[in-house]
């Protein structure tokens, strides 16, 4: 599932290793941050190419659809639909694990940008809403483990994984939009091949930038700052607030001197913040998610010292630290 265009030597070899025949390339849904090598395997192969009946992709050959099962042996590959982080998006149940592509991470991690091209919050919180019939002992296996948290079953998800939190469609929504980003050109380059199917792995120029898809639990490898640590500072930085206004002056209210960016205006309006690159600056978001994206905006800019607010307004809440509204 969801093979690395460029790799195929590598899978061949593998499958010669362990004396199999490749039977199904199958892609979890049509990728925006690497090149699928599915269809370059299936000129090699022959093997079936399978994506959801939804998708565009033009040369795959089996059109699935929740509930339809592919034999494999004495085992079978159940396809569940679960759109959100593009509307083809599918995972796959087999011999009790769950394939999640991008519509599930692990842990903090939370799952794929609902940004993207086909994204839809609204169909992530209810494909989610599909997981609850399911036994929590089945393994999670997703397309990316950006972090390292696995492995991981069902049930240990549902503990950690801010996605599968309690809460309604509506601010489950919210919440998503106000982490919306513009997709990067880049993006749409890659979403574009793969639909065509290409087979030069060189096509697209792919920043090695980690996390590219994940949201929702924030970003990799972003320098943080306490919230008693901000409020031990005798020179305060910059406070960099990139909650949309109505959160901003609600209940969490703000930190006195904060700037309210929101964080989807944030890349056309970064040259406001031009005098600022050498300064050391703190974003903030109502949990951390959002000032984790900033963050890596402002670094990409140039800001050379930025930090996000660990646990933002919530924790700073918690602890009891004061707040204007």
């Amino acid at each position: 599932m969801d093979p690395l265009l460029g790799r195929e030597d590598h899978y061949l070899a593998e499958l010669k290793g362990l004396g199999l025949r490749l039977r199904y390339v199958l892609d979890t849904h049509t990728h925006a941050d690497h090149l699928s090598a599915c269809a370059r395997l299936r000129d090699l192969t022959g093997a079936d190419y399978g994506v959801h009946a939804d998708s565009q992709i033009q040369e795959a050959n089996l059109r699935l659809h929740s509930g339809r099962d592919l034999p494999l042996g004495d085992s079978r590959i159940e396809s569940l639909h679960t759109p959100g982080h593009t509307r083809d998006s599918q995972s796959f149940l087999l011999a009790g694990h769950l394939f999640t592509g991008d519509f599930l991470f692990l842990g903090e991690g939370g799952a794929g940008r609902t940004d993207l091209p086909g994204g839809d919050p609204g169909a992530h919180w209810d494909s989610l809403q599909l997981l609850a019939a399911l036994d929590g002992s089945l393994k999670v296996l997703p397309g990316h483990d950006y972090r390292a948290s696995g492995p991981s079953t069902l049930a240990g998800e549902r503990q950690r994984n801010p996605r599968l939190q309690p809460r309604s469609r509506e601010a489950y929504v919210a919440w998503l939009q106000g982490a919306t980003l513009p997709a990067a050109d880049w993006m749409v380059d890659v979403v574009k091949a793969n639909l065509r199917c290409t087979r030069d792995p060189n096509c697209v120029a792919i920043p090695q930038e980690g996390a590219s898809c994940e949201v929702g639990g924030g970003s990799v490898d972003v320098p943080t700052l306490t919230c008693r640590d901000l409020a031990n500072l005798a020179r305060r930085p910059f406070l960099l607030d990139v909650r949309e206004p109505d959160e901003f002056t609600g209940s969490l209210g703000h930190i006195v001197g904060a700037c309210l960016i929101p964080l989807g205006d944030l890349p056309r309006r970064i040259k406001e913040l031009a005098a600022l690159r050498q300064a050391p600056v703190v974003t903030i978001c109502k949990a951390g998610g959002r000032s984790a994206q900033a963050q890596k905006i402002l670094e990409a800019a140039g800001f050379d010292h930025v930090k996000s607010l660990a646990g933002g307004m919530e924790t700073w809440n918690l602890q009891g630290l004061p707040v204007a509204r």
